[in-house]
């Protein structure tokens, strides 16, 4: 967490020149100040560690939830630069966490807590190297030059005394290691520096740390004066995260033989002496499991303990102990692959290394060199060979999802031959109806990848504001535009794409105006597309696109277009919603004025009519706030007045759609907004559903959710797009299966094996070759259906085993009825199905596209089904796979994966609540295979 976050500015130029600042920040003459001052970072790296002083004060040890640890653990899971350290105990203290409950369905110790209490024990959690170079950042720092959107500063960055919190600016800004999500360098960051306009030539001193406050993603930019600083600097960052990281998991996962001797030192006794003794009850075991959500019955634990008794007097020593751990985390599914590969030998060698990932896992575009470098980094040092349990490790941290590389992504295409993510109604986070709306809804679809949003701009009294329609709660439009700008990019540099749905008079659509220029500033994109394609996401990359509805009829004289209003509301008519705006943490303070106590704004409004009215007088603090939404009725049936300067600033026109024959259908720039239930019922006319899909070749779309769906529930995307319709807008805040294969669709890996959303998809080319004529669609695809079926897909998928999966709180069912099994559904369109799922091995058949494993009683902790099954298609395009985990009819958790973005062979697919959080541990073993066969 940061405390005293800086505001970051709207000038998207960087000064160059150095600012004077005080005490530890540098003034451009003050250059020369570096080298001296952090010349030690570097000479005391090989120095001894002078410990800091230590708190004398005991801890309580009875640890309660303080930190939503999950956050760290899916934050930090990407980070694999390459420590410069020897491996060594994470932790040789014994950590009494009481009652404390930890696991993959709950939130855990914060680890600052976790580490304060080792350290009061004086045990060294880092490498010798990495504690000394902690040291000197504590004690003297470094100097960075920080990079916002407006300015370039040197400041002196150093370590708490806990090794928990970055620092800067005297201590007032804090930056905690718990939050951060990613350290990026190279051409991992990239993308920034290009947002920042900063010269590759930093790009070997270039480090961006992403981290988060309140589940929203921060930025933080430094560029270090030369490579040992750098070096230094990056090593201590990620150094620190991913010794936390494994401190946690050496204690939450029965995985290591660390876990076995932390729990019986936090249980029994820290004395070697103590070992041999028979002291740990199966109570005690049982109590521990719990603790640590390792779902198994009485009755499997019982049997695991009695193994591990070896002298059967129901109490285990150290060594039994260890034993039971060992039994307890077996992988017998992962016993059998790798006999089946070493045959009676006890290691792997690198050729039958590289023969598995050639063929089994399909690692096509591995090359021998990088094989060896991925064997290196999981073979014993002492055989330099793999053993069982390093190659369970490769399992594990083997990406599920092909990269960007290997998909061969282009984005140098014009715009329309994309899927982009869309968004309807973002600025919602619930229901469409009484909803209020938040600025929290942008950051987190765009923190997604989301690439296109809707803004909803009424009248108000303070000017315009951003709600859904009359009688609800709004958010200034500029605290709108001001998250936009700092979230824009964030996740992905190609081009964001705001449709405006403009419902305000004249001049609060020139304050609009006037506010998207000055905030956006730079990265406007306003050109007038005169050619005869639409720019590509590459050459569009880091710019703001405006999609606002161009009009037919253009008054010249008042230089004004006019139009009916869009508005058409589905709000309550109730009057007692509150004009809260408070659901927003950014300040606008162009646009509130303060009475006594009370905020209140002033505003002009337009009633019925093209002609505003401009006598409205500010309300009286005594005013009943709901007189401010009765003043936007009058928008409803009236017409609103578009100005020709809010048409100038947007590169994509909405055009209200007649048919496809109209001159302003063939315009480049021009994009048909259209609900679902409009596009299903011209999609019963065959010749006008091929009309739709040839304008689709060409020019943009955008469809959004009917009136209906009140609820925000989303339809399925897939019938859209294979319409080609570029902007299928779904409700990002509903989680259900459309949404869940509306996120499939756009999630790939990047380099560094995380979840990376460009939010653009190229289009099969079946959708994006030009056509002269409608008819030519069909003979087009009666060729293609031709092809696709005399090369059928056949897909074949084992659903393995199942990793500490979670129980729900609100689960009444006992341990003894916790059986959990998974449903497997591949999520296809009935056209591209030629056999539906048939070779069922362990499961049972639903439907055509749909089996259920058996289910695996009382074991949550590592379940095996063994459940098998094929399915033969014709073509891939849109296929998904949706894995979901249940005991009885509760859902415990789910996978929603594009079938193509899946990478063959055995692979670790993680899971997510049914509010689509990860969890943090709970994983589902499968194995996956595709062949394509030509049939003569």
């Amino acid at each position: 967490m940061e405390s005293n976050n800086p505001s970051s500015g709207n000038d998207h130029n960087i000064y160059t020149d150095k600012v004077l600042t005080t005490n530890d920040t540098l003034i451009h003459g003050d250059r020369r100040q570096l080298s001296s001052k952090t010349d030690s970072l570097n000479s005391n790296m090989s120095s001894t560690l002078n410990t800091p002083s230590k708190q004398t004060t005991r801890l309580n040890t009875n640890y309660r939830i303080v930190r939503n640890l999950k956050s760290l653990l899916r934050k930090t899971a990407g980070l694999v630069y390459p420590l410069q350290e020897s491996s060594q105990t994470l932790l040789n203290s014994s950590l009494d966490f009481g009652t404390t409950i930890v696991g993959p369905a709950t939130s855990q110790p914060s680890l600052q807590d976790i580490l304060k209490y080792a350290s009061l024990h004086n045990k060294s959690l880092l490498s010798e190297n990495i504690s000394q170079m902690c040291y000197t950042l504590q004690s003297e720092g470094v100097f960075l030059e920080k990079i916002t959107r407006n300015k370039r500063r040197w400041y002196l960055f150093k370590l708490d005394s806990d090794n928990s919190s970055l620092m800067w600016k005297q201590g007032n800004k804090i930056l905690e290691l718990d939050s951060i999500r990613d350290v990026r360098i190279g051409k991992m960051a990239s993308n920034y520096r290009e947002e920042y306009g900063v010269s590759d030539n930093f790009a070997d001193l270039w480090l961006t740390i992403i981290y988060s406050v309140s589940n929203k993603l921060k930025a933080l930019h430094v560029i270090a004066e030369d490579k040992d600083r750098f070096d230094a600097f990056l090593n201590v960052i990620c150094g620190l995260v991913s010794r936390r990281r494994k401190l946690m998991e050496s204690i939450s996962i029965p995985d290591s033989e660390r876990f076995a001797k932390i729990h019986w030192e936090t249980t029994v006794s820290e004395r070697e002496e103590d070992r041999s003794s028979d002291t740990l009850t199966f109570q005690e075991v049982s109590k521990l499991c719990k603790r640590f959500h390792i779902y198994c019955s009485k009755d499997h634990l019982w049997k695991i303990f009695n193994i591990a008794d070896v002298n059967n007097n129901q109490l285990l020593n150290f060594k039994e102990f260890q034993h039971f751990v060992e039994l307890l985390r077996e992988r017998n599914e992962v016993n059998h692959i790798w006999k089946k590969l070493v045959k009676s030998n006890t290691s792997m060698s690198l050729d039958i290394f590289w023969q598995f990932l050639k063929y089994v896992q399909m690692e096509v575009v591995l090359s021998k060199t990088e094989c060896e470098l991925l064997f290196n980094k999981y073979k014993n040092m002492k055989t330099r060979l793999l053993d069982e349990e390093a190659f369970l490790q490769y399992l594990r941290n083997a990406s599920f999802m092909t990269d960007e590389t290997e998909n061969s992504f282009d984005y140098s295409k014009p715009l329309n031959h994309y899927f982009i993510a869309s968004s309807h109604n973002t600025y919602l986070l619930g229901k469409q109806i009484a909803e209020t709306p938040s600025v929290e809804a942008y950051i987190q679809v765009l923190q997604q990848g989301c690439r296109s949003v809707e803004i909803d701009i009424w009248d108000d009294e303070s000017g315009p504001v951003v709600c859904h329609g009359v009688l609800t709660a709004a958010i200034p439009l500029g605290n709108v535009l001001k998250v936009i700008r700092k979230y824009a990019f964030i996740s992905s540099p190609f081009p964001l794409i705001i449709s405006l749905e403009i419902h305000c008079d004249r001049n609060n659509q020139k304050i609009t105006k006037e506010k998207i220029e000055k905030i956006f500033g730079g990265l406007l994109y306003t050109d007038v597309l005169n050619n005869n394609d639409l720019p590509s996401p590459l050459e569009l990359r880091h710019k703001i696109i405006i999609k606002s509805k161009k009009p037919k009829h253009y008054d010249a004289e008042t230089q004004t277009f006019t139009t009916e209003s869009s508005s058409k509301t589905g709000s309550s008519s109730n009057l007692d919603y509150s004009s809260t705006f408070g659901s927003s943490n950014y300040d606008d303070s162009e646009e509130y004025t303060s009475t006594g106590s009370t905020t209140i704004k002033s505003r002009k409004s337009s009633i019925s009519g093209s002609k505003p009215i401009t006598n409205i007088q500010p309300m009286s603090p005594n005013e009943p706030t709901n007189f401010n939404r009765i003043k936007r009725i009058g928008t409803i049936t009236g017409r609103v007045v578009v100005i020709k300067d809010l048409i100038d600033i947007s590169a994509i026109y909405g055009v209200k759609y007649r048919n496809f024959s109209l001159p302003e259908s063939k315009a480049v720039a021009h994009c048909f907004s259209l609900n679902e239930k409009k596009v299903n019922s011209m999609c019963k006319d065959v010749s006008l559903k091929l009309s739709l899909d040839k304008h689709n070749r060409r020019y943009l779309m955008r469809l959004y959710p009917h009136v209906f769906r009140y609820k925000s529930t989303n339809f399925d995307p897939i019938y859209y797009w294979k319409l080609g319709i570029q902007m299928v807008a779904t409700n990002w805040q509903t989680n259900d299966l459309g949404q869940q294969i509306n996120l499939a669709m756009f999630q790939l890996t990047n380099q560094k094996n995380e979840i990376a959303h460009s939010g653009y998809v190229l289009k099969p080319l079946s959708l994006r070759s030009k056509v002269g004529k409608v008819n030519d669609l069909i003979s087009m695809y009666d060729q293609l259906q031709l092809e696709n079926f005399s090369e059928p897909n056949e897909i074949k998928i084992k659903i393995l085993s199942g990793q500490l999966l979670p129980k729900l709180e609100n689960n009444s069912s006992s341990d003894s009825d916790f059986a959990p099994y998974v449903v497997v559904k591949f999520i296809i369109d009935g056209e591209s199905i030629m056999n539906p799922v048939h070779y069922l091995k362990n499961c049972t058949r639903l439907s055509e596209t749909e089996i259920r494993s058996g289910a695996c009683p009382g074991n949550g902790f590592n379940p095996v089904w063994n459940a098998e099954t094929n399915i033969t298609l014709s073509c891939l395009n849109f296929s998904f796979i949706q894995i979901i985990v249940k005991t009885s009819e509760t859902t415990l958790a789910s996978c929603t994966i594009k079938t193509e973005y899946l990478k063959r062979g055995y692979r670790h697919l993680p899971l997510y609540s049914i509010d689509g959080e990860r969890y943090i541990f709970s994983t589902l073993f499968i194995y996956s295979e595709i062949t394509r066969s030509k049939i003569e």
